[in-house]
């Protein structure tokens, strides 16, 4: 059966990506954004920037070596649709094949799950991180030894990737953790499958007392076997009940080992790279930079800076009276004082000093701020942010590292001619679809709860991320639509999925 199971998703799960490309298609080109030419160019030029880590750039450099980046599109989509039918398989094992391609189907046009698998960021691996986290957390004894060994180094390699997935991965990990000490879930009240034969009870011998049936005892109705049942010839769901103490001897095998390896290793990989790139060994050596442009544009740090600066000598300090607007243009624009000063990596030895000084002149302003930051980045997530063209920061790398066959395909695609945009019915009904997702996964979570079910670490994941990473996004950086829209297809995703795993617990 396990091996049916491997063979059905050798076929649906490449049909399931290739509904998640159109975007790219109907460009004419895989989509960029304007950090795509700092990934572009990393690898191929063999430096470490200051703003963004090394490894999403390693992960494109064998799939286009400087000949197309489709390839990348492709494994985006077929890493995408992978997880996503694990999820399936894992908390709705009867799903028909064709039900998850419809439902994959509904993605593609209902949310804006195929733009960011269409495009050359690494944006996709933060919902799919959320949903690895959550895999890992909540069903590893479902999962066979080399898929959870799978998952942790994916899951290791997707908060390499951005800075955000770091404190992202943190927060659903301590949550999930949490809730797993608070509740008593099923997954975590058995035993490794390998050793479930072993403690099946006996049949009582002709007038004993019959052992307690765990689901009269309260314990949660029966469920259908899944993969990692038949492949072990263990029924799962039909364990019987552990004791604490077993509990409390399982709790770490199938638990803390794989959520904790794959942050541990992430920073591992960060803080080495770091070391032999910049002689720092640090997870984000030049990392301050942003959060002293969040805390100037703020208040605090430009009232902080115009009060030391007379003595404290900054390198920001003679540009005082001439900063830009916003915080983007700070960050990114040729003439910006950062730039003027030295460059980030020259600021960034002051930058701690200014945020110490900003935090202890006025802490209040700047919690308020935060709150403020984080509230307004929770309401944007609407499609479209980032598909104008980025002539200036993509174009230059296409044309000089790649044929000019692919630079003229590139040249020609829908965004470089300013045409592409998510159509206005589609914007709207992604803007729908979301709302009505998050309303779906508040409503199903407590029921979910009550039943003790798989699918409520996955409910309560979304639930987390969402404000977790609007405050991760918004209060450390700037708002924008692009970082909410981004894991905006997941609550429709789960609250869907979750549905049809309580419809056939309840069955």
């Amino acid at each position: 059966m396990a091996m049916a199971a491997d063979r059905t998703a050798v076929l649906i799960v490449p049909a399931a990506a290739a509904l998640l490309l159109w975007p790219a298609l109907w460009n004419g080109y895989p989509i960029v954004f304007a950090d795509t030419g700092t990934y572009l160019s990393q690898a191929i030029h063999l430096y470490a920037g200051w703003d963004r880590p090394v490894f999403y750039s390693l992960f494109m450099l064998p799939l286009h070596w400087t000949v197309t980046l489709w390839p990348v599109v492709f494994a985006q989509a077929l890493l995408t649709a992978r997880v996503l039918w694990v999820v399936c398989r894992t908390l709705v094992p009867v799903m028909p094949p064709l039900a998850f391609v419809a439902g994959i189907g509904l993605l593609a046009i209902g949310t804006w799950l195929p733009w960011i698998v269409s495009e050359l960021m690494p944006d996709i691996f933060t919902p799919l991180l959320v949903l690895v986290v959550c895999l890992l957390a909540r069903v590893p004894e479902r999962l066979s030894r080399t898929e959870r060994a799978a998952l942790v180094g994916l899951a290791a390699f997707m908060i390499a990737t951005q800075q955000s997935s770091l404190p992202l991965a943190c927060g659903l990990v301590a949550t999930l953790w949490t809730a797993a000490k608070t509740v008593s879930w099923p997954g975590l009240a058995r035993p490794p499958t390998s050793s479930l034969a072993k403690q099946r009870p006996k049949t009582a011998p002709s007038g004993a007392a019959t052992p307690p049936d765990p689901v009269m005892a309260g314990e949660g109705p029966p469920s259908t076997p899944d993969a990692a049942d038949m492949a072990t010839g263990v029924d799962i769901d039909s364990a019987p009940i552990m004791t604490k103490r077993a509990q409390t001897e399982v709790k770490p095998a199938i638990w803390r080992v794989p959520l904790a390896a794959a942050p541990a290793l992430a920073v591992l990989a960060l803080c080495s790279v770091n070391l032999a790139a910049h002689g720092r060994f640090a997870i984000a050596p030049f990392g301050n930079i942003f959060l002293l442009a969040r805390v100037i544009y703020d208040g605090p740090g430009m009232t902080a800076l115009r009060a030391e600066c007379p003595s404290a000598h900054w390198r920001l300090c003679p540009f005082i009276d001439d900063f830009p607007a916003t915080s983007d243009e700070f960050l990114w624009a040729d003439t910006s004082p950062l730039n003027r000063a030295g460059g980030p990596k020259a600021v960034s030895a002051d930058a701690d000093a200014i945020i110490r000084a900003a935090l202890y002149a006025n802490p209040g302003a700047e919690f308020r701020a935060a709150l403020s930051n984080t509230a307004e980045q929770l309401t944007l997530f609407h499609s479209g942010d980032g598909l104008n063209p980025w002539a200036a920061q993509v174009t230059p790398w296409i044309d000089r590292d790649f044929p000019a066959r692919e630079a003229t395909a590139y040249a020609a695609a829908r965004q470089q001619s300013g045409v592409l945009a998510v159509p206005a019915v589609l914007a709207r009904l992604h803007v729908v679809i979301a709302l009505g997702g998050v309303a779906a996964c508040l409503m199903l979570i407590p029921i979910a709860l009550s039943r003790r079910a798989p699918c409520s670490y996955f409910l309560l994941g979304v639930l987390v991320a969402l404000p977790l990473s609007a405050a991760i996004t918004g209060a450390l950086s700037t708002p924008h639509d692009r970082y909410q829209s981004r894991i905006g297809w997941l609550p429709p995703f789960v609250a869907a999925v979750s549905l049809a795993s309580l419809h056939r617990r309840g069955a």
